[in-house]
């Protein structure tokens, strides 16, 4: 029989097990419509983001709210383990979705409106257009470089507490040391360039730790009952 602190610790990994698995399903799905520019002349730009605007919009709206709720999660996985090193990685993972949700937001609702303002008439307009510009794109991937950076320090944090744990926690901690260690180390170098594809990419691989750590979860919760 579960006393009143299990069955709530239960509940926490029943919520966090399921909501892991479709919140990382929908984030792979809203990386996989994220818009985008491929054009490099600003006319080309403009004409580019009149037709994509809205979707970007949507998409990166979507994707905040997905972050946010990610920080939630994993505030209560903090709270159902409730040991410093889980603890750490919670704050960093809630720093890091600040700084993730601060790139969508740049992308998503600032990039759209000062670009379809723009006014490139003159030599002084292109210059402007072409400083704002770098301006938001700079600002996109520092934040983007430094909410990565902190979610896979998370995730090692994650992974340090679940291999001193058993059977399918421990091969799930040593996955996330792995992913963790092996990605960290490549951004680092500045191997891995967070791109629209990178950050998919990216989006990929850490969404199936999160899947697999929801499984984990749930099966306990199975586990114990039985």
């Amino acid at each position: 029989m579960l006393n009143e602190n299990e069955q709530r610790t239960h509940s926490y990994y029943r919520l966090i097990g399921w909501s892991l698995i479709a919140l990382s399903i929908l984030a792979n799905a809203g990386m996989a419509h994220h818009p985008y520019i491929s054009a490099s002349q600003p006319e080309a730009q403009i004409e580019q983001m009149a037709q994509i605007a809205g979707l970007t919009m949507h998409v990166h709206g979507l994707l905040i709210l997905v972050v946010l709720i990610y920080v939630w999660l994993f505030t209560l996985y903090g709270a159902a383990k409730n040991t410093p090193i889980v603890w750490l990685g919670s704050g960093l993972f809630a720093a890091g979705g600040l700084a993730m949700a601060g790139a969508a937001l740049i992308s998503g609702f600032l990039a759209p409106p000062m670009v379809l303002g723009a006014e490139i008439n003159t030599a002084e307009q292109l210059a402007i257009f072409e400083f704002q510009s770098r301006l938001l794109m700079q600002s996109n991937q520092v934040l983007a470089n430094a909410g990565t950076f902190a979610w896979l320090c998370a995730l090692i944090c994650w992974s340090g507490n679940l291999v001193q744990d058993n059977k399918l926690f421990r091969w799930v901690g040593l996955a996330g040391l792995l992913i963790g260690t092996i990605s960290l180390f490549i951004i680092v170098t500045g191997k891995w360039h967070l791109n629209v594809k990178g950050m998919s990419l990216f989006v990929l691989a850490i969404t199936i730790w999160f899947c697999a750590l929801g499984s984990c979860l749930l099966w306990s919760t199975r586990r114990n009952k039985s």
